[in-house]
């Protein structure tokens, strides 16, 4: 730092024109030259005098009133979903029990012998030799044999 006072830059008088609008406030604003005008021109009235204390304590009571109100407002919207989050999660709870039970019995239905016992109760009878098709020229690979009942045990 240097041991040179800092200086105020020096401001350019206020135009003629701008002069009559300072007539236009209500308050005499202070601000810098450069701003009075822009300020000047908006008519704002501050209040003189002073608020008693009756008006500053039902204002301070009133924040307060308001504060606790919407801090119960808060509270009672979260408990409610708090409630529906556990009825949520015991309705999870219920349809996954559901959905063991659902896939374990499609597991025991797909089982060889429960697909063999439900062929032979449709009237099925297994094939001796298989027969299989190739798709990508569409040849018949085996001999088809019509499969006979008898040869069931």
């Amino acid at each position: 730092m240097s041991a040179v006072p800092a200086r105020t830059p020096a401001l350019a008088p206020i135009p003629r024109k701008y002069r009559a609008m300072r007539k236009l406030s209500l308050v005499k604003p202070i601000v810098k030259p450069i701003v009075s005008p822009i300020a000047q021109a908006i008519p704002v009235g501050v209040p003189q005098g002073r608020a008693s204390s009756r008006t500053f304590l039902f204002v301070i009571i009133g924040m307060i009133v308001s504060g606790m109100m919407m801090l119960l407002y808060v509270n009672t919207l979260t408990t409610q979903a708090s409630f529906q989050k556990y009825a949520l999660q015991i309705e999870l709870s219920q349809m996954t029990a559901e959905e063991q039970t659902i896939a374990s019995v499609v597991a025991a239905g797909e089982s060889p012998a429960s697909l063999l016992l439900t062929a032979q109760t449709m009237g099925m009878v297994p094939a001796e030799t298989p027969v299989f098709l190739r798709l990508s020229d569409r040849e018949i690979l085996g001999k088809p044999v019509v499969a006979s009942a008898l040869a069931v045990r």
